[in-house]
């Protein structure tokens, strides 16, 4: 059985990768598991990659390198018995550090089990020239990989992507580097997926850190369910820029040069519109996604970046989608999370109260 463990910082494209990563497996016939690790308490990726007859796990409110180990442990013991995936793939936060994952699991015993090479994606648009200016958090994963792939060259000229192969071949001079567009396609990514496939040289590290403390990044998760009978596709897309729109925005104002990643999903009957943000200078990306009906509508959205206060940066989530909410007149519900228990406020376009 195969572990693969796919990092990257927030907004590197991991998700499309490994949606990619699922067909390619899946027409070798194999059996794939997937374990997918958010840092806020509402987990969004699972429901994108879910389909297809993968099965999938979310781990969520942590990291699985540090905060949340036994989680992680439950969660592939659990898969094994019940599942016997051939191939179980791990999309650990976008804070993780893939090396300290990959000791975690090796110190559960699981018999059979092999490692592939630990991947690390990066964002070329988001990383500059000069090492000194790498977060530390950024450069100790770039250094945990065995293959390091630049994601998103379709978005970049040649100059851009030679500098970056440069800063990768300087931080960690011993990876592979593949370059590549995961939502384009074709030969450079299947590329990636044939050195993914073999069995990881690494020695894994004992040292124990903290993703979350030494990443400075602050993280809130929500959910809204509709209310609203009929909602047009085309104002689900609407609605979704919007809010990630007014999102950046916002923590533009609070910091300027603010590095994370703002994920929405909007789950309305057959329809499902992902959207994402990764900083101040790019406009957001909306996915429409088709999948079987669903019986909740519902909005989730994830924001994790940093140099902005957790209280700042819930105040903003929460105001900026009940505004735009309540604009179209769509009535909801926001699902609240105290404690470990849920409870609902209903909250429509003119009111609010609780119950």
């Amino acid at each position: 059985m195969k572990c693969m463990i796919i990092g990257g910082f927030l907004g590197s494209g991991k998700t499309t990768t490994i949606r990619k990563l699922i067909e390619y497996l899946g027409a070798q016939g194999q059996r794939i598991a997937i374990i997918v690790n958010e840092i806020g308490e509402i987990g969004i990726d699972g429901d994108t990659i879910s389909d297809g007859g993968v099965e999938t796990r979310e781990i969520t409110n942590g990291c699985v390198c540090c905060t949340l180990r036994i989680s992680m442990e439950y969660t592939i013991k659990n898969l094994i018995a019940s599942y016997r995936p051939d191939t179980i793939i791990i999309e650990p936060t976008g804070i993780a550090f893939p090396r300290q994952i990959k000791s975690n699991i090796e110190s559960m015993g699981i018999p059979e089990m092999r490692f592939t090479p630990i991947v690390n994606l990066v964002d070329p648009c988001r990383l500059g020239s000069d090492e000194g200016d790498l977060q530390n958090f950024v450069k100790n994963q770039i250094e945990d990989a065995e293959v390091l792939g630049i994601n998103k060259v379709d978005l970049i000229g040649q100059e851009k992507l030679l500098e970056t192969c440069l800063l990768l071949r300087k931080v960690n001079p011993k990876a592979r580097i593949v370059h590549f567009s995961a939502r384009q396609g074709g030969e450079a990514l299947d590329k990636l997926f044939s050195l993914i496939g073999r069995n990881s040289q690494n020695k894994t590290i004992n040292e124990a850190r903290n993703s979350v403390e030494m990443s400075g990044v602050s993280a809130y998760s929500t959910e809204f369910e509709i209310i609203s009978q009929e909602i047009p596709l085309e104002t689900s897309v609407s609605v979704s820029g919007q809010i990630l729109d007014g999102i950046r925005n916002r923590v533009t104002e609070l910091n300027p040069e603010f590095t994370g990643h703002i994920k929405l999903s909007f789950t309305h009957k057959e329809d499902f519109v992902k959207g994402s943000v990764t900083s101040a200078y790019e406009k957001p990306e909306i996915e429409i996604l088709k999948k079987e009906s669903n019986s909740r509508s519902r909005i989730k959205i994830l924001s994790a970046v940093t140099s902005v206060s957790r209280e700042e940066l819930i105040k903003t989530v929460d105001t900026t989608v009940t505004g735009q909410l309540e604009n179209r007149q769509i009535s909801y519900i926001k699902v609240e999370k105290n404690d470990n228990v849920s409870r609902q406020s209903t909250i429509g376009p003119f009111q609010q109260k609780y119950f």
